[in-house]
């Protein structure tokens, strides 16, 4: 998916990664962070879970107008509530937050503010069942996962090249102490992102005018040397979304003559490259494992989540998620591979193609 300023579907969703949801958030009042041990009634009436232990991942939904940390159990399966995000006057309430999960397994989670203010940073607690503060010193920016450096990616063009034409800056920054390394430059607006906690590689699309699609540039940034590649695409592909399994880029896209009717899904490896041309459907996301790349693939009022081999192509699953029009995410668990939407998260087994959907405790903001 595209990443804009608003909502990313980013590929250290291998974890991740990548696509654009944008998601207007209304924040009602709320002090500082809570500590929760037992299922409760937290800020504003939000009911508050304590399931920490068995969340697998961590989303942000708004709930009773307030912005939430969701606690995701596949094994259940359930999700609920474990932490209001503090609130306060500057919020960018136009502009959805963002939630990562680094290599040494922390996650973080960002709030935008109004009138190029730094975002807001917290890392999540598990052990105390807290939102803690950190210090935050960027302005809309979505933090990529490495091994070791983490790339933090500017959601508009915020820069200007050698020859005055816009570009978009990458920070490279030390996870530990959040001292920059470095500073990249890509060439036009940012609209895909993509990165796997395996490696210092990141994996980036971005075009001339900010628009997603045909003219997509894509780029390989090594995190460790400043090092950015461009790599091939194909012409008539209209990219729809990225991902970067070790630093290699997936780009995925539909062929200017797509057609509707059953989703095909084919592929052509490089050493450089992989493109993943999807054929009889919309695509809402990809993920990739380390041998196979998972699409997610609207067709008709369904989606179908296609598994195929990463370096043959050969289909491997495929399963289909009845009355899910749009998906906005997809990960990999122990237990199967979720899908979320707007109002809900669908655990999906692509082996017996059996599919479990439960109920989101509001609007899906990040995942």
């Amino acid at each position: 998916m595209p990443y804009p300023t608003t909502r990313n579907h980013s590929e250290n969703r291998t974890r991740l990664t990548g696509p654009a949801r944008t998601t207007t958030l209304l924040l009602s009042a709320l002090g500082s962070a809570l500590v929760l041990t037992t299922a409760c009634s937290g800020p504003g009436g939000v009911e508050l879970g304590n399931d920490w232990k068995g969340s697998r991942t961590f989303a942000l939904a708004k709930v009773d107008g307030l912005v939430t940390v969701v606690g995701i159990n596949p094994d259940k399966p359930r999700a609920e509530s474990l932490a209001v995000v503090p609130q306060q006057a500057d919020d960018d309430d136009a502009i959805s937050p963002h939630i990562v999960e680094l290599a040494d397994g922390r996650w973080l989670l960002t709030v935008p503010r109004k009138d190029g203010k730094p975002d807001r940073r917290y890392e999540i607690n598990r052990k105390d069942h807290t939102l803690d503060g950190m210090t935050g010193d960027e302005r809309l920016r979505q933090i990529l996962p490495g091994k070791n450096l983490v790339a933090e990616v500017a959601g508009l063009a915020d820069t200007k090249s050698a020859s005055d034409a816009a570009s978009s800056s990458v920070l490279v920054r030390d996870p530990a102490n959040w001292t920059t390394k470095r500073e990249l430059k890509v060439p036009g607006t940012i609209g895909f992102a993509a990165s796997d906690p395996a490696t210092d590689t990141v994996c980036l699309g971005s075009s001339a005018d900010g628009a997603s699609g045909n003219g997509t540039s894509v780029s390989v940034a090594n995190l460790t040397d400043g090092k950015v590649s461009p790599v091939a695409v194909p012409s008539d592909l209209d990219v729809k979304d990225l991902a970067c399994p070790s630093g290699h880029p997936v780009i995925v896209g539909s062929p200017a003559s797509a057609k509707s009717g059953d989703i095909k899904v084919s592929l052509k490896r490089t050493d450089a490259e992989t493109v993943v041309t999807v054929d009889g459907g919309r695509v809402d996301a990809v993920a990739a494992t380390g041998s196979s790349i998972v699409v997610a693939a609207a067709t008709g009022n369904d989606t179908e989540l296609v598994e195929v081999d990463a370096t043959s192509g050969k289909e491997l699953h495929r399963a289909r998620v009845k009355d899910l029009a749009a998906s906005l995410n997809i990960t990999p668990t122990s237990t199967g591979w979720l899908v979320y939407a707007e109002k809900t998260v669908t655990r999906v087994n692509l082996t017996t193609g059996k599919t479990k959907q439960f109920d989101l405790p509001g609007t899906l903001l990040d995942s």
